[in-house]
């Protein structure tokens, strides 16, 4: 399916506006983009692009220096199995690896990375850290909850999950055959993201039209988890994203997730329940309440197909418990 051309509608915040007499306007597009996207793009986010830079730059030479032979094997054997007639729609034209930062860092322990690749990476999630938990007090303000709930509500026992995933989307030639990756929401809380601003690919699913979500340079792409629109109640929506493969460019793609703790429980804020109800004692939650942890094992066997039916189903394990 063609991307739908709504880059010039996509919502875009300046984050210096929410100092001045513009702040409400800002607050709005904020609203507008969790309800009816699920994506917003922020700029003057408080990051340096000094730092954004040095990042891109180390993150582009570690895979060229590093993983570029590895994806290559990878690419020759799914493009013959392609060719010859094989489906290979369940495998993602992607060069990816995990950063862990919360509750424990485990970038000591991975391959392959120098010292100032690691000095420079934990700077960079401090930073995009300290970015959430601003962005999780504007989303409580523009929900009319307290401050600190949805931190509070992200906590568990032991503070919130928090880690970097670090993908290269190498050219492919033959796009039709493979997506860089799948269609999926994600289950998280929110995601940010630092993406490459001369290859495109990333897209939403909006009204039912993939729409190109806009490389803009020194940006920060932030969207909707599933965890947040359980505990909106269904005010903020998770969509359906995916990232084309392209025949040519080498897309970079920083996602930083900041998620509810392993132990966290969810469920919707009962003042949004409320709210969303004429009469407060027929209030009732939209979505069930469960363990992070129990959704997540939940997730990872049915990360590519549609949300609901989680929902549904730790609904169900709920009833049955």
């Amino acid at each position: 399916m063609a991307a739908a051309s709504s880059t010039l509608s996509f919502p875009v915040i300046n984050m210096e506006k929410l100092q001045t007499e513009e702040k409400p306007a800002a607050m709005e597009v904020i609203r507008d983009a969790c309800e009816n996207w699920g994506f917003f793009e922020l700029l003057n986010h408080g990051i340096s692009h000094e730092l954004m830079d040095e990042v891109e730059r180390l993150n582009k030479a570690h895979y060229t220096s590093c993983r570029e032979p590895k994806f290559q094997e990878f690419a020759a054997r799914t493009l013959e199995a392609g060719e010859k007639g094989a489906d290979v729609k369940d495998v993602d034209w992607e060069s990816t690896f995990f950063v862990r930062h919360l509750p424990a860092s485990n970038i000591a322990d991975l391959p392959d990375l120098d010292d100032h690749y690691r000095q420079v990476m934990k700077q960079f999630a401090s930073e995009i850290q300290k970015l959430s938990e601003k962005l999780l007090e504007l989303l409580c303000e523009n929900l009319g909850l307290e401050q600190g709930y949805l931190k509070q509500a992200f906590a568990g026992s032991n503070g919130p999950t928090f880690g970097t995933k670090v993908s290269a989307y190498p050219p492919c030639p033959r796009p039709d055959l493979v997506d860089g990756l799948r269609a999926h929401t994600d289950a998280g809380g929110i995601i940010l993201l630092f993406q490459d601003d001369q290859v495109s690919g990333l897209q939403l699913l909006k009204d039912g039209e993939w729409v190109d979500v806009p490389p803009v340079r020194h940006a920060i792409v932030v969207n909707v988890g599933d965890q947040l629109e359980v505990i909106t109640n269904g005010r903020y929506k998770s969509v359906m994203h995916r990232v084309l493969t392209r025949p040519d460019g080498n897309r970079m793609s920083i996602a930083s997730f900041y998620n509810p703790g392993a132990d966290a429980v969810i469920f919707p804020a009962p003042a949004l329940v409320a709210a969303a109800a004429d009469d407060e004692e027929r209030a009732e939650a939209a979505y069930p309440r469960f363990v992070f942890e129990d959704y997540m094992n939940l997730y990872v066997r049915h990360k590519f197909e549609a949300k609901e039916p989680r929902f549904e189903a730790m609904k169900s394990a709920i009833a049955t418990a």
